[in-house]
C-alpha cells in the first residue's frame, strides 16, 4: 500500500480514493461472511444476525463519515458483502433481492448507514457536543447572513460552494446538505429521540424503495 497513511484505523491513500481502506475492510468482512457460511447450519438464525451486527456492522461504520464518500465502484464492494451475508443468514438464493432481508433484521445497507452516521454527527455539531476541530468546519447560517432568512431561522448551516467534485463530496459539504434537509422540529428533540426517529425513517424509506437509495434520495425522503 505505497503512499498510504495509517491513521487511527483508517487507511488514507494519496489520492483520497479510500481504495486501500476498503480493500482491507472487505477482506475483514469476507472472513466473517465465511464464518457465517460455516455456522448457519448449526446455530440459530438470531445468533447469525448477532454475528452480523457485532462483527460486520462495526467494521463498516468505523470511520464511515470519512470513507463513505468513495466511488460507487468501491462502495459497492461493501454492499455486495452485506447482501451476501444476509442471504446466507436467511438461506436465500444467490440472486434473491436483499432489501427484504435487510428489513427482516431492521438493518441498513451501506448508504443508509452513511447517512445515519453523518446526520448524528451533525446533530452533535449543532448541539455543541462535537470536537472543536470538527465543529470548526461548519458555520451557522445566522453567522453568515445579516438578514433574517429562511435558512437562518431553521438552524441551517451555511453551504460552501465548490466547483471541484472531490470537495463537493467532502464531509463538510455533505454534512450540511444532509442536516439542512432535516425538518426543523426534529432538530430540537433529545439525542436519543433523534437517533430513534432517524433509524425508523430510514427503515421506512427502505420499505418503499425497489433499489438502494442514494444520499440525494434519502435527503429528499427525509424532508417529507
Amino acid at each position: 500500500m505505497r503512499g498510504t497513511l495509517h491513521l487511527v484505523g483508517l487507511l488514507i491513500d494519496e489520492n483520497l480514493s479510500w481504495k486501500d481502506h476498503i480493500r482491507t475492510l472487505t477482506t475483514k468482512i469476507s472472513k466473517t461472511v465465511g464464518l457465517i457460511a460455516k455456522l448457519r447450519h448449526i446455530v440459530p438464525n438470531q445468533t447469525l444476525l448477532n454475528i452480523y451486527k457485532s462483527l460486520i456492522v462495526p467494521y463498516i461504520t468505523y470511520g464511515l463519515t470519512s470513507w463513505g464518500n468513495a466511488s460507487e465502484t468501491l462502495l459497492n464492494k461493501v454492499l455486495v458483502l452485506q447482501k451476501r451475508a444476509l442471504r446466507l443468514i436467511h438461506f436465500a438464493q444467490a440472486r434473491e433481492h436483499a432489501i427484504p432481508l435487510f428489513l427482516k433484521g431492521k438493518l441498513l445497507p451501506l448508504k443508509s448507514l452513511y447517512y445515519e452516521k453523518i446526520v448524528i454527527l451533525m446533530y452533535d455539531i449543532n448541539t455543541n457536543f462535537a470536537t472543536i476541530k470538527i465543529s470548526n468546519l461548519f458555520s451557522k447560517s445566522t453567522s453568515v447572513y445579516s438578514c433574517n432568512t429562511r435558512s437562518s431561522t431553521s438552524e441551517h448551516f451555511f453551504t460552501k460552494q465548490s466547483a471541484l467534485n472531490v470537495q463537493s463530496k467532502a464531509f463538510s459539504r455533505v454534512g450540511v446538505k444532509i442536516w439542512n434537509g432535516i425538518p426543523t422540529r426534529l432538530k430540537n428533540v433529545s439525542r436519543n429521540c433523534f437517533k430513534k426517529t432517524i433509524r425508523t425513517k430510514l427503515i421506512e424509506i427502505l420499505e418503499t424503495e425497489n433499489s438502494y437509495a442514494d444520499i440525494d434520495t434519502l435527503i429528499n425522503k427525509m424532508e417529507n
